[in-house]
C-alpha cells in the first residue's frame, strides 16, 4: 500500500512538472483547428493583424512550451502564432519562458 501510494505522488508530481503556465492577452475568436507556425514576421506571407500576446513558461522543455502556445491559440481563435524565442528572467533559477504573438490573416 505505502508503494502504491509514493507512485502516484510521484506520477503526479511529475505531470505537474511539465505542464507549463501560459499567459495570453489579447482579443479573442472562435476557436480554430489549425494553426500555422512561424518563427519571424518575414516569413508571414498574408496580410495579418496582431491579435494578442502569448507568454509560457519553459518547465520540462522548449518542445512542450511550444505545444502549449499552439493549444492556447487555437482556443483565442488564431490563424497563427509567430514565436519568437526564448527569453530568461535573470534570476537564480534561470528559468525561461516563451514568448508569441497571435495573428489573424486579413481577408482580400
Amino acid at each position: 500500500m505505502k508503494i502504491s501510494i509514493c507512485s502516484l505522488f510521484i506520477g503526479l508530481l511529475l505531470t505537474l512538472s511539465s505542464c507549463s503556465t501560459v499567459s495570453y492577452m489579447g482579443d479573442r475568436f472562435s476557436p480554430t483547428d489549425n494553426v500555422d507556425i512561424y518563427y519571424s514576421s518575414k516569413d508571414v506571407k498574408h496580410e495579418y493583424k496582431v491579435i494578442g500576446h502569448i507568454t509560457a513558461d519553459v518547465i520540462a522543455n522548449e518542445e512542450s512550451s511550444k505545444r502549449s502556445i499552439i493549444q492556447k491559440a487555437k482556443a483565442v481563435g488564431a490563424d497563427a502564432v509567430i514565436i519568437h524565442g526564448i527569453e530568461y528572467k535573470g534570476d537564480k533559477d534561470s528559468s525561461g519562458y516563451s514568448k508569441a504573438e497571435t495573428i489573424k490573416y486579413v481577408q482580400e
